[in-house]
């Protein structure tokens, strides 16, 4: 395997890229994660997050299903820097609904979480499985699994700990909403060292290929031929068990939390492994 192992620029390395496309998911949809399990987006009544949780998801799907051919535009690099634009507005959009009660900001910072956020979800997963060697695949989309769930328990640890000392029921600090923003705003600039597919250097010496077509129109076909495809129908049932999750600690679990729990508890349940045990 010695001989075998090409010479490798450490910038230029799939784990360098594999550790700047971690520090985006970290600071894009890890803190997201961070703010959306506080119950209600740490608002005091959980409908109007409720309803731009729901935008936003459906603007994802919509986003994602032309992802690919936005590939095709700008690249796999800037449709990465795309993706993680949106999560900052979001996180503003709590901050002012949380301390001038304006809402008209968490709806449209909703709407731009979702339409970069499909593509963020397609970018990411695209160079983490094209990127590495073969045999280096497992080891890095585990390691880079694990910025996200970094990025969570630390929003969590954020949060209790500017707020550990408010045993009341309520809306968390607009202070929180400060620390989220400045670190979701590092993720575009994190995004920006991520090294473009063709300058990759593998030590295997091969090059990271991404299949795309030529026209953007053929590839929005090619993924609708996808979504009915056997193979994909085949794990629809497991993609919906995997995500399905997020509903519930997004929604049920999370309004549980804004309508029973306490401030401080709210960012105890982040630093807890199953989140239902918070509750029962």
């Amino acid at each position: 395997m010695a001989s075998e192992v090409a010479p490798v620029k450490w910038y230029r390395s799939t784990l360098f890229n594999i550790t700047i496309l971690g520090l985006c998911n970290f600071a894009a949809p890890g803190i997201w994660g961070a703010m959306n399990s506080l119950g209600a987006g740490g608002a005091q009544k959980p409908y109007l997050v409720n309803t731009a949780n729901a935008l936003t998801f459906c603007l994802m799907v919509v986003s994602c299903l032309f992802s690919s051919a936005l590939v095709r535009l700008i690249g796999i690099k800037g449709a990465l820097i795309f993706g993680t634009l949106g999560y900052a507005p979001y996180a503003a959009g709590l901050y002012t609904n949380n301390r001038f009660g304006i809402e008209w900001l968490v709806i449209l910072g909703a709407a731009l979480c979702g339409i970069s956020a499909g593509v963020f979800w397609m970018a990411e997963a695209a160079i983490a499985i094209a990127y590495p060697e073969p045999w280096n695949k497992g080891k890095a989309l585990g390691y880079w699994l694990t910025y996200r769930v970094s990025g969570q328990i630390l929003g969590g640890a954020i949060n209790l700990g500017l707020n550990a000392n408010r045993d009341q029921a309520g809306k968390v600090s607009h202070t929180v909403y400060l620390v989220f923003i400045a670190l979701q705003c590092l993720a575009p600039v994190g995004a920006l060292f991520l090294t473009p597919p063709e300058k990759v250097q593998r030590q295997d010496g091969k090059k990271v290929e991404l299949g795309i077509y030529s026209n953007p129109w053929l590839e929005i076909k090619a993924t609708i031929r996808l979504f009915f495809s056997r193979k994909f129908l085949l794990v629809l049932l497991f993609i919906g068990q995997a995500v399905f999750a997020e509903a519930v600690f997004f929604t049920y679990l999370s309004c549980k939390s804004d309508l029973v729990c306490s401030i401080r508890q709210k960012g105890k349940e982040k630093q807890t492994p199953d989140k239902s045990l918070v509750y029962y």
